[in-house]
């Protein structure tokens, strides 16, 4: 277990409020979160996610959802407070330290030590509150072939797997770490990764090494299409979220970026600048190094001549 991931459902009978949200993390880390709160006038105008579904989706869910809310001038304010405040109980508690309760309360699989501590976060703000919660726990290859089979977004943005120059290649997905992992943007060609093979045939998704090859752009969307070096003579593709974070070896990603630097300064001592320059260069080495006897006499024959002619001027302008 690498990771966990909560998804609940409380309501105030002091305040009448409804809370709905997740926190996800993983041990010793600062736990992310995102929490909705509707009044109960407000709680029928609004589609309530599912806390039974996956992860991902209720995340997507529920981003949308206080997205949403943000532009409810009703429910904007206290939204903005509750999650002011929800973010500073959790400091209070320590972040590292109720995140690794939380950790452990998923990983004993002990939802109710799960609730009692989201109840006690609720109760300065609510009172007592009624909680029901799902907690799921992931490794790091579950959580990517999560986010690998949500293929939503905008249209056409999958076609880019079907491209001609990638029709053979293998179908991957970059190991995900949302918290602690490298922006899949600020990839370089030739940094190192780790990927999942996409077979839906086959259960067991080993994890492989390797290197970027190319990164695309798809205009008008928030992904990027990464063509990957699997070594053996493998490639693999792959459609990604570009604010995605990925599981890097950060020491083999400065290696390659030392070593790539270090190829490039070599290139520049030895670089000839267009064919121009190599053409001089081989002019001027056929050109003789010494003149001939002859060359000599004639050089030798029109400067006396030029010498001569310039006395003779001189005395005849004095004869005037």
């Amino acid at each position: 277990m690498d990771f966990y991931a909560i998804k609940f459902f409380a309501t105030s009978a002091l305040t009448g409020e409804t809370f709905i949200g997740y926190i996800f993390g993983k041990k010793r880390q600062e736990p992310e979160f995102n929490i909705a709160t509707l009044s109960k006038r407000k709680l029928k105008e609004y589609e309530i996610p599912d806390t039974t579904q996956e992860y991902v989706k209720f995340k997507s869910d529920i981003d949308i959802l206080t997205y949403q809310i943000t532009r409810d001038k009703n429910l904007a304010p206290i939204n903005k407070q509750f999650n002011a405040y929800f973010y500073t109980t959790l400091k209070k508690y320590g972040l590292e330290i109720i995140s690794t309760k939380f950790f452990l309360g998923v990983q004993d699989a002990d939802p109710f030590v799960i609730k009692a501590i989201i109840q006690d976060i609720l109760f300065d703000w609510g009172g007592e509150t009624e909680v029901k919660l799902v907690a799921q726990s992931y490794n790091y290859e579950d959580l990517t072939w999560l986010q690998a089979a949500k293929k939503e977004g905008s249209s056409g943005v999958y076609e880019y797997l079907n491209r001609a120059d990638v029709l053979t290649a293998q179908e991957i997905f970059p190991v995900i770490d949302p918290l602690d992992g490298f922006p899949v943007i600020r990839l370089d060609v030739g940094d190192p990764l780790l990927a999942i093979e996409i077979d839906e045939k086959n259960e067991t998704r080993e994890t492989i090494p390797g290197n970027l090859i190319s990164k695309e752009l798809i205009p008008g969307t928030n992904y990027i299409f990464l063509k990957i070096d699997l070594e053996n003579g493998k490639i693999g593709k792959t459609v990604i979220q570009k604010n995605l974070k990925i599981t890097i070896d950060k020491a083999k990603l400065e290696n390659a970026r030392q070593k790539r630097e270090s190829m490039m300064n070599d290139e520049d001592k030895n670089k000839v600048i267009g064919d121009v320059a190599k053409d001089f260069k081989n002019n001027r080495e056929d050109m003789p190094s010494k003149l001939s006897s002859f060359d000599a006499i004639l050089i030798v024959s029109f400067s006396i001549i030029g010498i001569l002619t310039i006395i003779l001027i001189g005395i005849w302008l004095g004869a005037f």
